[in-house]
């Protein structure tokens, strides 16, 4: 994955090896068709995907057992979201299933570490040598073992930071007012109708999903209004902090605390974000030295980790540059389009970039990249200052005729918090820049109708668009989508759907 601009150098990879089901009793022992790996070094430490066979539940007794305990123990946020929103059957389903202990301890066994584990895809991560690797594709109980990466850094070292890289900025010419900086991109949507009649966020869980985060700028400091982190967990290590740590690349936190500055910001005069009162959940969740397929699975269990911590929207800039050709992207075939498509079905208002690969006025042609072909998300594309669509915004449609992007944002010049400065501010451009903008929208439409479900607050917002007030329809060139959105008419205008 990558946020939308050019990859940067060649990946120390070894993806896509596999793998498929074997099948069989899971105590047989080594099946024939034996799991292939690539050549392994015995000593070299791989993170490395495994999958497993099954759920170990083979009577219907055992399910009910398990969905009565998950109606005991899941998060109460988060299922009273799925009470209200969820659109698969009932409240729980397979995906939601532990992974099997027994499962778990076989692979443990073998010497490997156990990283991230994901009940959605039935598998985990794992830190182990070739040799270990080589043991686990043994093990019956599992099915595959795949996107192998080697975990290390670069030879040399990480490159420094470039000088001058996001330093402070001059406030732009439409700065001014209560929000400074950010005014245009807060008026863009006529959000701050909304926030002056006192709905900013507040009580509602907004999950960022991205490279890593500086939590210590002055717009999340203000003493009054500090920013508030609900949870937040580091994928790609494993651990409980989202900020920067050490042994990470020197701008592993520069894209994210970008995003995050958008949404969660507050320096009245100076810089506020889109939803300043919403509560946040941090997921570290995407490698910014380089890609590799592994980062899917990170995603799909950030993703994850967030539902079941009762979110309420989810927002991702992040897509996937390579892996796949283009006929996947339909919203069910990739990995990141599949755990979107189970975050929704939970429930989540789900806003996922559009991607920076331009667009064009042939309906035919595509240039979205995956996740933003997945199902049941906010497609999000980009606009200038006008209101007119930025020449990198990404089109639709997808491989099944969905029209994305769905709305629009103000995403080129957006105002944000410096990366690398705790009292500089800074802006930047992509639809991953619009994202967060329209994402904190989302919030304060929860914020004031908690009681709508998801396709009331889709319907609201999508109604509300420029394009489809003017054309009463979405662009049927799948360039500006439903437009920009106006959230004082999706938040109060009579609406007989509703």
């Amino acid at each position: 994955m990558k946020r939308y601009r050019l990859l940067r150098g060649a990946a120390l990879l070894l993806a896509g090896f596999v793998i498929g089901c074997r099948g069989g009793d899971p105590s047989a022992g080594p099946s024939a068709d034996r799991i292939t790996l690539p050549e392994l070094e015995p000593g070299t430490r791989y993170d490395a995907w495994v999958g497993f066979s099954d759920r170990g539940i083979t009577t219907e007794r055992e399910r009910r057992r398990i969905v009565a305990e998950l109606e005991e123990t899941f998060d109460s946020r988060a299922l009273a979201r799925r009470r209200l929103r969820r659109t698969r059957p009932g409240l729980f389903d397979e995906a939601d299933y532990p992974l099997v202990a027994d499962y778990l301890e076989e692979v443990r066994s073998t010497g490997a570490e156990i990283r991230v584990q994901s009940r959605w895809l039935n598998g985990i991560t794992v830190l182990a040598t070739g040799a270990e690797l080589e043991l686990i594709a043994d093990l019956a109980c599992v099915a595959e073992v795949s996107d192998l990466h080697v975990h290390a850094p670069p030879p040399g070292g990480w490159p420094a930071i470039p000088a001058g890289r996001h330093r402070s900025e001059p406030a732009p010419s439409h700065a001014g007012g209560r929000y400074g900086r950010s005014r245009l991109q807060i008026e863009q949507l006529n959000l701050d109708a909304l926030h002056e009649a006192g709905f900013d966020g507040e009580g509602v869980l907004v999950a960022v999903i991205d490279t890593g985060f500086d939590l210590e700028h002055e717009a999340f400091s203000d003493t009054d209004h500090p920013l508030r982190i609900a949870a937040q967990w580091d994928f790609m290590d494993n651990d409980p902090v989202a900020a920067i740590e050490p042994g990470d690349p020197p701008i592993q936190h520069e894209h994210g605390t970008l995003i995050l500055g958008t949404i969660a910001a507050y320096r009245p005069g100076v810089l506020i974000g889109s939803a300043p009162g919403a509560s946040c959940i941090l997921c570290k969740a995407e490698d910014d030295a380089t890609e590799y397929m592994l980062e899917e699975r990170w995603f799909v269990a950030a993703l994850e980790f967030a539902e079941a911590r009762g979110a309420d929207v989810i927002s991702s800039s992040v897509v996937l540059y390579r892996g796949y050709e283009p006929d996947a992207f339909d919203g069910g075939t990739t990995v990141m389009a599949r755990g979107w498509e189970l975050a929704t079905g939970n429930g989540v208002i789900g806003l996922q970039g559009a991607g920076n690969a331009g667009h064009d006025d042939d309906p035919r042609t595509s240039s979205i990249l995956t996740p933003a072909d997945s199902r049941g998300v906010i497609t999000v594309g980009a606009v200038r200052a006008d209101g007119r669509i930025a020449d990198f915004s990404s089109d639709g449609p997808t491989v099944d005729g969905r029209r994305v992007p769905t709305l629009l944002a103000f995403g080129l010049g957006t105002c944000t918090v410096s990366p690398f400065d705790r009292s500089g501010y800074t802006s930047s451009a992509g639809t991953s820049m619009a994202t967060p903008v329209l994402a904190g929208a989302a919030a304060c439409l929860v914020q004031v109708h908690p009681e709508w479900t998801a396709a009331q607050l889709f319907s609201a917002l999508t109604r509300s668009g420029d394009y489809f007030r003017t054309h009463g329809e979405a662009d049927p060139l799948y360039v500006h989508g439903f437009g920009l959105p106006d959230l004082e008419l999706a938040a109060f205008a009579p609406d007989p759907d509703r």
